[in-house]
């Protein structure tokens, strides 16, 4: 008879481990279409992003054209696993790709940018197990833009006998917001959360106390910054996870390693 019970206590435990982990969407498909969608400028004559844009430039061109921010990469399709581990996910199939934004600097003079949002629309489907899709998700990011006036002494590091470099920085929006979802599989709603944060390193990074603050950020702040004549591309990646990941905001350094094939963010020299 203890016998019996036993082995019905371990059937009743493995039938609730089973039931409870039904409850959680391991698999979604995924769409993710990225625009600006407010900007403010020092004057007049910047991009008015009315209800989207998928690019902001501004300034009167000196011959290399307009200064711009330039999405690339939107609509990006695909499909991502729910994180279910600790710590921070390194490798597909936990990492899809979400968008890109090139800064370009060309020389200028009028107008310049203060501050832009862009916001990603998401849209999720359950594909396993396969569920009627989520309302659209709005997921912002706040960014601060400093068009420097090329006047030592500079705000940010600059190269030698070059004017001073651009500051660009992501104020909020990084990480860890959150949506409800039921399964339908009579467990009620689950919590996700949805992190959309820069990948690959090397271009995203804690800026100088003096650049924050040319930027009216507080020092430790995170962004980059582009010189004159040259165009920074910073790569986004996507993830679902079940728990928050572990990471606060000025950490966010710690995501930079990630390698997703793919992704990159780079340099280059405008032609």
């Amino acid at each position: 008879m203890k016998l019996l019970a036993k082995f019905c206590s371990i059937g009743i435990s493995l039938l609730l481990a089973s039931s409870s982990a039904s409850a959680i969407v391991t698999n979604w498909d995924y769409t993710i279409t990225s625009l600006f969608t407010a900007a403010s400028y020092n004057g007049p004559g910047g991009t008015n992003p009315g209800a989207g844009v998928g690019a902001l430039s501004w300034g009167t061109s000196t011959g290399s054209g307009r200064s711009s921010l330039v999405i690339g990469d939107s609509p990006a399709t695909g499909s991502v696993n729910t994180y279910l581990g600790a710590g921070v996910p390194n490798a597909p199939p936990f990492l899809g790709l979400s968008t890109s934004l090139t800064h370009n600097n060309n020389p200028i003079t009028g107008t310049s940018l203060l501050s832009a949002v862009l916001t990603n629309t998401v849209t999720l489907n359950p594909a396993s197990p396969d569920n009627p899709a989520l309302p659209i998700q709005l997921f912002p990011f706040n960014i601060a833009f400093v068009e420097t006036t090329n006047s030592t002494p500079c705000a940010a590091n600059s190269p030698a006998n070059n004017p001073c470099n651009d500051i660009f920085v992501l104020t909020g929006g990084l990480l860890n917001s959150s949506f409800n979802y039921d399964a339908l599989d009579g467990d009620g709603l689950r919590t996700y959360f949805v992190n959309i944060f820069p990948v690959t390193g090397g271009v995203l990074g804690t800026l100088q106390n003096s650049a924050c603050i040319a930027a009216g950020q507080a020092p430790g702040c995170i962004g980059f910054t582009t010189e004159e004549g040259e165009s920074t591309r910073l790569a986004f990646g996507f993830t679902i996870s079940s728990n928050p990941l572990q990471v606060p905001e000025p950490g966010i350094l710690a995501l930079l390693g990630i390698a997703l094939t793919g992704l990159g963010a780079t340099r280059r020299r405008k032609l």
